[in-house]
């Protein structure tokens, strides 16, 4: 009906469950050329393997996890063209940067980003315990409640998540802050461009309890 639309299947069977099979997009592919892409967030290489397969080479493989870009874009078995970003809301330039580097063969380099990268990678989905009357509880914290939580934190104009999703717990905040931490102290040219675009200093947004106070359950 469309046929000038670009259409990027999402195959993410986590949120759906449900998913489609690497045989289901080959289909779509060959019938309908503005299919030439799917965004794949099943987090099995197998599977994406054999999507490359079936759908050929000039069929673009986009990650939807963040961590696993790195290895799906540069498996040869794999070849994923880029990635459908959550971190990027926070570091969009150095994603873009890993991802283009890998593309143009600078693998070290990407590397290096990526590794500088990771505990932003790590915090899509936070998973803590949590003591209740009734015994422990393991709550997760799913996409994309900690990096609007964080993006909150650090001065980005977020907002709140919608609902079903609320707040994070004090326990989960500190993972996410954990994490950012170690970003800020150990990268901290991944974050300048927040500073400087928000005009926001992030040595007391990460450090301040004023700064999450509100945003965690009490």
């Amino acid at each position: 009906m469309f046929p000038d639309v670009q259409i990027i299947p999402y195959v993410i069977p986590g949120r759906t469950g449900t998913q489609l099979l690497p045989q289901d997009i080959a289909i779509l592919h060959q019938q309908f050329a503005n299919i030439r892409a799917v965004k794949e967030a099943t987090g099995d290489f197998e599977n994406m393997k054999l999507t490359r397969k079936l759908c050929g080479k000039d069929f673009d493989i986009l990650s939807g996890d963040d961590d696993k870009t790195f290895k799906m874009m540069t498996d040869p078995e794999i070849m994923a063209s880029g990635v459908i970003s959550v971190a990027s809301n926070i570091a969009p330039a150095a994603v873009q940067k890993m991802s283009n580097l890998i593309l143009e063969g600078r693998i070290e380099e990407a590397k290096t980003i990526c590794d500088k990268l990771n505990p932003l990678f790590q915090i899509v989905t936070v998973k803590t315990v949590e003591e209740t009357p009734f015994g422990n509880v393991t709550v997760k914290a799913r996409n994309p409640l900690p990096c609007k939580t964080l993006m909150n934190i650090i001065g980005m104009p977020s907002g709140p998540a919608r609902q079903p999703l609320g707040k994070m717990t004090r326990k989960g905040i500190e993972i996410v802050l954990k994490a950012a931490r170690e970003v800020y102290e150990k990268s901290p040219e991944i974050l300048k461009p927040v500073e400087d675009f928000f005009d926001v200093k992030l040595s007391e947004r990460l450090y301040k309890e004023k700064f999450w106070k509100d945003l965690t359950y009490d």
